[in-house]
């Protein structure tokens, strides 16, 4: 690995990781806070009026609204997930597109430091960002759950889920680096991105609307993640596991296609 550039690359993004942090912490402050209002019988007796497929498809069930750990992992994280993995794999297709579409690849690409090094430095200030994410989500979580519902908020398992949120916000980042090669432009990156984020995140939910679409959800990294079931001290790990896999398996594909790439100037 190249460590100049994997200073380099984190001096460029820590701005826009700042930003993204901040904007994703601040969900999370305001939407946790929220629940002891919604376990009120006014509330529970509104959502009574839709349709069960909506609420299931938006994970808007009774246990969600009695039990401030399942309130957070199933209801709250699924947006927190939304807004990281959308960032993740922004992230990882910029660190790669960035150089073709601002003509540095001639330059970087022909030093004596060879490709997967530089690819190497740019995963590695990758995970970086994502791992500061999480802890700084699961800190923000404690903290904000304590001040909400003193001694109810699991912190072991949250851990758990924590972990699983991090596991499917590589996979999303695996995903973005194995495309990336073939981008030219930051803001196909961008838009790599943000679809990558809103099509796991409406793939899940479509999964949930009837049974003939329940096998969509294993196109999701909802499903793996498994933050039900880690908030409920069961996690899933071969979800979790295969998440690491396809984040392994995507960067691995990046570095082939980086490797192979011919850059023309």
């Amino acid at each position: 690995m190249s460590v100049n550039v994997f200073r380099q690359e984190l001096r460029l993004n820590r701005r826009g990781f700042l930003i993204w942090a901040a904007i994703i912490i601040l969900v999370l402050v305001v939407y946790l806070p929220f629940f002891p209002f919604m376990g009120k019988s006014g509330y529970s007796e509104l959502l009574e009026g839709f349709p069960d497929s909506l609420k299931e498809a938006f994970n808007m069930r009774n246990i969600v609204f009695e039990e401030i750990n399942y309130y957070y992992a199933v209801l709250v994280l699924q947006y927190l997930l939304l807004l990281a993995a959308i960032y993740a794999a922004m992230l990882a297709g910029r660190l790669v597109a960035r150089e073709a579409d601002l003509n540095t690849a001639d330059f970087l690409f022909t030093r004596p430091v060879t490709r997967s090094r530089i690819m190497a430095a740019k995963v590695g200030a990758f995970l970086v960002f994502m791992v500061l994410l999480w802890a700084l989500l699961y800190i923000a979580a404690v903290i904000t759950a304590a001040a909400t519902e003193p001694g109810s908020f699991h912190s072991t398992r949250q851990l758990w889920v924590h972990l699983a949120g991090l596991l499917a916000t590589l996979a999303a980042g695996g995903i973005a680096f194995a495309a990336a090669p073939l981008l030219n432009q930051v803001s196909a990156a961008t838009t790599l991105g943000v679809g990558l984020g809103f099509g796991f995140f409406l793939v899940d939910a479509l999964s949930k609307t009837t049974e003939k679409l329940h096998f969509l959800k294993y196109f999701t990294v909802y499903y793996y993640a498994g933050f039900e079931d880690a908030a409920a001290g069961k996690p899933f790990y071969t979800g979790m596991l295969l998440l690491l896999v396809v984040f392994l398996l995507g960067t691995a594909l990046g570095f082939l296609l980086l490797h192979r790439k011919e850059y023309t100037g």
